[in-house]
């Protein structure tokens, strides 16, 4: 895949502790607020992004973050083992004005991949204008079809782990005004098709089973943890 730099034209005051902390521990800013920095559209038209994603270079980065984070003020909402979502918590003096931080942890696991250099990362991502990062405070690495799809508000995709968490992020940018062409869409109909049916037979039960909640004493045929953590898996891996 291909990058560029392009300017950072907005949001950088609002997260500088939290990249300053970036550059400190070793970890970088990408993703979704990293796209409002760079987006080329007029601010008052820039969907801004409800958090900040930061991908610890290693384990030991990780720890640190999170700990640089609790120290702040921050205390984890939400862990699961790729990402640990934080919340500033109700009376936080400081830190109320900052986008969610959310840890996303250095793993491998089948073709998804959240450590390595700032390209091998966002070459992970799978709309284009999702794969910008902040390498500066002044600049922000995109890949080079990001600008021309953020400005036409394309979801252009160019990585598929699972065919139905991708489809489910399509509707949340559908949602903020984002598009996607028929060639597009139909990438998802095909990754379906080729995932196989033991595959598409567990996606389907386990989504059967998640609408009824919960396993407890009151709903024995709700999902357990395990088929919880299981369905989390299958939405991630390919």
């Amino acid at each position: 895949m291909s990058y560029s730099r392009v300017p950072l034209l907005r949001g950088f005051t609002e997260i500088k502790q939290l990249f300053e902390l970036c550059e400190q521990f070793g970890a970088t800013i990408c993703g979704g607020y990293a796209r409002y920095c760079a987006s080329p559209k007029p601010t008052d038209k820039v969907v801004r992004a409800g958090d900040v994603d930061l991908f610890p270079h290693n384990t030991d980065a990780t720890a640190r973050v999170l700990d640089a984070l609790k120290s702040m003020g921050f205390q984890v909402q939400h862990e699961n083992d790729v990402s640990i979502t934080m919340k500033a918590p109700k009376g936080a003096v400081g830190i109320r004005h900052f986008p969610t931080p959310q840890i996303i942890k250095p793993v491998i696991q089948g073709s998804i991949v959240t450590l390595g250099t700032t390209e091998e990362i966002l070459d992970n991502f799978d709309f284009t204008i999702v794969r910008a990062a902040i390498i500066s405070p002044s600049e922000v690495l995109v890949d080079d079809e990001f600008l021309e799809d953020e400005t036409n508000n394309l979801l252009r995709l160019k990585n598929i782990h699972c065919p139905i968490s991708s489809t489910l992020r399509c509707c949340k940018y559908a949602r903020k005004g984002y598009w996607m062409r028929p060639s597009e869409a139909l990438k998802l109909f095909l990754d379906w098709n080729n995932r196989g049916p033991e595959y598409q037979g567990r996606m389907v039960e386990l989504f059967t089973q998640s609408k009824l909640g919960r396993k407890s004493a009151e709903n024995p045929d709700g999902m357990t943890q395990a088929d919880i953590d299981e369905l989390e898996s299958l939405l991630r891996v390919d």
